[in-house]
């Protein structure tokens, strides 16, 4: 079936997303109408299972899973032209099995008629994808196992970009059971919890879509069906706290075909299925579904430009029946290319947008440590409301402009979903009793769009104009002051607080904050600081202690920083340095010096550093529970 164009939908997507250039406008014309030789070989050779997208007797479409009882590929066999025979095992609660029911045509029966499909091929250890739809003109069924004919009329091969690397092998011996059912969810009811933590968890889902055509453009743009996939961080996918039923699906940049937005946009149904490649459990959902754009979009999911939101009309949820699992001892490879988890506006981990009008803050000094360590002073137009601890999230578009659009980015992936906005943990706000002002200590970070275009402006200026760097005000450089983030503070003041704050490198920054915090009320600190920079940090201890209007009057504070490299002393009276060599070992956390247990216990740091100090205290008997953790996944 040679395109004519695209249909009603997928125009109103791309005038929405202003895609309306010529190179858009055309892409179809690469959805070829027939299924190529190499598709059809990669469909029969190299995929253990197939999604695949059919109605259900009312419209709504519903995501299979289709399998060999082997859990390896030539379950789909090339056996005419344009046409896949797939000869798969199903299990209970498949939709599949009802979906073809309603087209008695297809098993013998009279009435009926073919049946709309789409399908994707993946082979998730090279990434690479195919797609295609047509339908289903023979559906035969004989106990357990299914052979269907599919004739493809539409195929194309999909960009890579953001499915997940898994090494997956064979796992036949499954024994497929229906867990939880409910196909027609009553107007008030929730996601049981277990389905919302699977979803939560997940961080890749199959993507079904339908497309019904009106009347007036039903010769041109037939009704047919759609399949994809969708990919990120675990966790990128959200559900709506306050109706525990509405999945909320970000939208990363593409190869703008928008056709499952599209699909979406003149039907609005889809169905999301889901997976878990150790368990070999399988959740299908389906629904009406949502295209949200520009501040509708960023109402629910803030910083969110374009999402999906699917309200759950209904769901099954089948335990151990994919017949392909994860190998033990392998990990998932999260693809480069997806940004950070976005949460909710709902959610309590969701950042504080700030209401004044286009706040923003004037960047008026820099202090270099080293030529990739500064601290960076910047001056709010209105006073932000930072707990210490508390991160700030910058927008530096004027700065650096609007990113351009690119499909792909190999040699920084990073880039495709740069907003030029970034987040950053607050080491000191109200500087010197100034309100608006506040302090950012970062490192740059190796190929950071932002971080190396700052570090570069304070290297050039403390070469060539180093009295600049006292005072930047003059270059104007003013990114918007989006908003305050973070969950990670200083608790409430409270007579003999007893806690413990261990920070890996750059990770002290949110301590240097909540300790110009600490209320002076018998609070017994201990703070440990593993650094390969003793020489940059110490100092910035000394420098926040000596700020503080009280000095260390009415605290217990003790500092044990372990480094290969000489340490500095820490002269602030009342304070107790501690020099240790190596890392910080969970025989340091076990001593009765310490005295973790009875502490209220922080750690920030990368992640490596983080997980290896929550082990070790978690050894020593302190439950992970216990444990408040920052990172860097901004």
């Amino acid at each position: 079936m040679t395109l004519n164009g695209w249909h009603i939908g997928e125009r109103l997507v791309h005038e929405k997303l202003g895609h309306q250039d010529h190179t858009t406008l055309n892409l179809f014309r690469g959805i070829q109408g027939d299924l190529p030789g190499d598709h059809a070989q990669f469909h029969c050779t190299r995929l253990p299972f197939l999604p695949l997208t059919t109605l259900d007797e009312i419209g709504r479409p519903w995501g299979s899973i289709l399998a060999g009882g082997d859990g390896g590929p030539g379950f789909i066999r090339h056996s005419r032209y344009t046409v896949l025979t797939v000869e798969a095992k199903v299990w209970p609660g498949e939709p599949i099995v009802e979906n073809g029911n309603g087209h008695r045509a297809l098993l013998g029966g009279g009435g009926g008629g073919a049946m709309l499909a789409a399908g994707i091929g993946i082979e998730f250890p090279t990434r690479r994808r195919n797609k295609f739809a047509g339908e289903v003109t023979r559906m035969e069924r004989e106990g357990d196992l299914v052979t269907l004919d599919i004739t493809v009329n539409e195929a194309i091969g999909n960009c890579p970009k953001y499915i997940n690397v898994r090494d997956l092998g064979p796992r036949p011996d499954t024994s497929p059971r229906i867990g939880l059912r409910d196909l027609q969810l009553s107007p008030t009811q929730r996601l049981p919890d277990e389905v919302i933590s699977f979803i939560c968890e997940s961080d890749t889902v199959f993507l079904g879509t339908t497309y019904h055509a009106p009347e007036d453009e039903a010769a041109l743009y037939p009704s047919h069906l759609g399949m994809n996939q969708r990919g990120g961080r675990k966790g990128f996918i959200r559900v709506v706290p306050s109706d525990g039923r509405t999945v909320v699906l970000p939208d990363y940049s593409g190869n703008r075909f928008m056709t499952s937005l599209g699909n979406i946009e003149a039907t609005p149904l889809a169905s999301l299925t889901f997976v878990s490649f150790t368990t070999g459990d399988i959740l299908y959902l389906t629904g009406t579904a949502t295209n949200l754009y520009s501040r509708a979009a960023q109402q629910i999911m803030p910083f969110q430009n374009t999402l999906t939101t699917v309200h759950t009309t209904g769901y099954i949820l089948v335990h151990d029946a994919l017949p392909v699992r994860q190998r033990p001892g392998t990990t998932p490879e999260v693809s480069p290319y997806s940004p950070p988890i976005r949460y909710l506006a709902e959610e309590k981990s969701a950042p504080m947008l700030l209401s004044a009008e286009n706040p923003t803050a004037l960047l008026t000094s820099i202090v270099l440590h080293t030529p990739t360590i500064a601290t960076f002073t910047f001056e709010a137009s209105t006073a932000p409301p930072i707990q210490a601890g508390q991160a700030v999230i910058l927008d530096f578009t004027p700065l650096l402009g609007a990113a351009r659009y690119q499909h792909m980015a190999p040699g920084n992936p990073a880039s495709v979903n740069d907003d030029r906005i970034r987040t950053w943990t607050v080491s000191r706000s109200n500087v010197r009793g100034r309100e608006r002002e506040f302090e950012l200590t970062m490192r740059e970070k190796p190929g950071g769009f932002v971080t190396g275009a700052l570090s570069n402006i304070a290297r050039k200026l403390g070469s060539v104009r180093p009295e600049m760097l006292r005072d930047m005000r003059e270059l104007g450089i003013r990114p918007g002051l989006v908003g305050i983030t973070g969950e990670f503070v200083l608790p409430a003041p409270e007579e003999n607080r007893r806690m413990l704050w261990v920070a890996g490198g750059i990770g002290i920054t949110p301590f240097l904050a909540m300790l110009a915090g600490l209320a002076g009320q018998g609070e017994d600190v201990r703070l440990v600081l593993s650094t390969r920079e003793p020489e940059v940090f110490v100092p910035l201890l000394v420098s926040v202690l000596s700020g503080r209007e009280r000095g260390t009057e009415g605290l217990v504070l003790v500092v044990d920083v372990f480094s290969e490299r000489p340490i500095p002393d820490l002269d602030v009276d009342g304070v107790v340095l501690r020099r240790h060599t190596g890392r910080v070992t969970s025989a340091f956390f076990a001593s009765d010096d310490v005295g973790v247990q009875g502490r209220e216990v922080y750690v920030c740091g990368p992640e490596p550093f983080e997980k290896a100090v929550v082990n070790a205290l978690e050894s020593v008997g302190v439950e992970r529970g216990r444990v408040r953790s920052e990172g860097f996944a901004y």
